[in-house]
């Protein structure tokens, strides 16, 4: 999911770390990034899923993007070997999606919330 922000002058810096907090809150062990234009912040969690939250932009237009890597891939793989007696990767699957969007929610909620408290942090001085 993709969300963009316009006219906050919200310090990316400040915002990634933030992010990175709150990965780590939720059982994830992250790592933030500088890249180009952004940051990218890495969860890892212990059961292998992941995620990978990109910001990029300017202080005062950016965007801010969630997406899981492993969570998604294992429900696919899961699906495609009940047959052969794999039904449990696609139990593990179920639930990794259930957690997944329960993140989701519970992250986008967060982001609004940080984008507000953060809101003029990226003015010079």
């Amino acid at each position: 999911m993709f969300k963009q922000w316009i006219k906050k002058s919200v310090d990316l810096s400040l915002l990634s770390a933030d992010v990175a907090e709150f990965l780590k809150r939720k059982g994830f062990r992250s790592e933030k990034t500088e890249v180009v234009k952004g940051f990218l912040v890495y969860g890892k969690a212990s059961s292998g899923g992941g995620v990978i939250v990109r910001i990029l932009g300017e202080p005062d237009d950016f965007a801010v993007e969630l997406e899981s890597g492993v969570a998604r891939s294992s429900i696919i793989l899961g699906s495609s070997t009940v047959v052969f007696g794999g039904g449990g990767g696609l139990l593990r699957g179920l639930k990794s999606k259930e957690a997944l969007e329960k993140l989701q929610s519970e992250f986008w909620i967060y982001m609004e919330d940080l984008v507000a408290r953060l809101e003029g942090s990226g003015r010079s001085c």
